[in-house]
């Protein structure tokens, strides 16, 4: 899978490849190794992260909830009812998982890395963080291809494909073809010429 979301609550929900409201078209969280799998990818999960069915159910359930949550501030609509209160449970989870400890100069929340959860339980802080961030939350953008969710950090903030080598070239190949076509199906111009007599 591809990591093109910048940040990873956005990759989290980026774990499905279809069209929003459409069916899915395939699911990188398939089974527990493939949450540890992509957790060790994004930095939520280490070597000693342990496979089980209930992590993966609710990876996927965080999932849900914060694609509903973060596809409404895309749109500019109102929170899904019942999106906060399940992100506000699963937050609650990972804070009573959780243990403060001092890392370098700073204070932080730890988990356990031989807990299952803990994937999910830094997923969620993760998400939080971002949602509390109205800046950042502004820079959230929902790709014109894939409709993958990605955060804008490009100068002008005007990006409109997640990767502009996947979903940004396929666009611009599909505009080109477009082109092509409409230019074949012009009519001829017509010769000013008057036949000779």
């Amino acid at each position: 899978m591809r990591l093109d979301g910048g940040h990873p609550a956005l990759e989290l929900v980026n774990t499905i490849y279809g069209q929003v409201g459409g069916p899915i078209e395939a699911d990188v969280l398939a089974s527990p190794a493939d949450l540890v799998t992509f957790a060790r990818r994004i930095g939520v999960g280490g070597v000693d992260t342990p496979e089980t069915a209930d992590a993966l159910e609710a990876g996927r359930a965080l999932r849900d909830t914060l694609d509903a949550l973060f596809r409404a501030r895309v749109a500019r609509t109102a929170t899904p009812p019942g999106a906060l209160a399940a992100l506000e449970k699963t937050a609650r989870t990972a804070l009573a998982a959780a243990c403060l400890t001092e890392q370098g100069g700073a204070i932080t929340w730890t988990w356990a890395p031989d807990d299952a959860h803990t994937p999910v339980h830094r997923l969620a802080h993760a998400a939080l963080e971002l949602l509390s961030d109205e800046t950042e939350l502004a820079r959230i953008h929902q790709c014109a291809g894939c409709c993958w969710l990605f955060l804008d950090h490009s100068r002008g903030a005007g990006r409109r494909w997640c990767s502009m080598a996947d979903c940004g070239t396929e666009a611009k190949k599909r505009r080109y073809v477009q082109r092509r076509r409409d230019r074949k199906a012009e009519p001829a111009p017509e010769s000013n010429q008057q036949p000779l007599a």
